[in-house]
């Protein structure tokens, strides 16, 4: 597997033909949000390539020293093959970890989901404590959607739920105007 950074163009084509169809739509940020946040240095997509062909994607954004897990899948067709649990394995290992202290990851709340959704929102947060993120405590409702939120320890020891909770905070005070902030950021710990 060949992991690497996605250029302007591969950002977008994946945006089209992975994301809209991969997440739903009260999760998808516009892709001009996106692209605005990559040419800030902000925002960082990574793909993982096999055989010569997309097999997974992360997305990934920044505030100082934390980072935050944006999206994430396996394409269609490539799942169930291990894959999304080697890519994540080695996202621990390759840019993130020069660029971030802390990885956040935010997980739909199975808890506070339709029933349809909430086999699905289960699998989710298991896949991702089966591959060694960490329950941080803290919980978020980000523009209505009702999150877990999960590290994935860089260095060994995860970090306290203050300190995860007070690094998600000032992620998205960051990304946010105050106003949009204040009534669309919900965090509990």
């Amino acid at each position: 597997m060949i992991i690497r950074e996605l250029s302007i163009d591969e950002i977008k084509q994946t945006y089209k033909e992975h994301l809209k169809a991969d997440f739903p739509a009260d999760e998808l940020k516009p892709l001009g949000v996106i692209l605005r946040s990559y040419r800030r240095g902000d925002y960082l997509c990574i793909g993982a390539y096999d055989g010569g062909e997309m097999a997974g994607y992360a997305f990934f954004v920044f505030d100082d020293r934390t980072c935050l897990l944006d999206y994430y899948a396996v394409v269609r067709g490539r799942r169930g093959q291990g894959l999304g649990t080697e890519f994540l394995s080695r996202l621990g290992t390759s840019a993130i970890r020069s660029r971030c202290d802390i990885m956040l990851i935010e997980v739909e709340d199975p808890l506070h989901s339709p029933v349809k959704d909430s086999t699905v929102r289960l699998k989710r947060l298991e896949f991702y404590l089966k591959c060694g993120a960490v329950r941080t405590g803290v919980q978020a409702s980000v523009f209505g959607v009702d999150y877990i939120l999960l590290e994935f320890p860089l260095n060994g020891e995860p970090h306290t739920r203050e300190e995860a909770a007070d690094a998600y905070g000032k992620l998205y005070a960051s990304q946010l105007p105050k106003l949009l902030f204040k009534h669309q950021i919900l965090i509990r710990t």
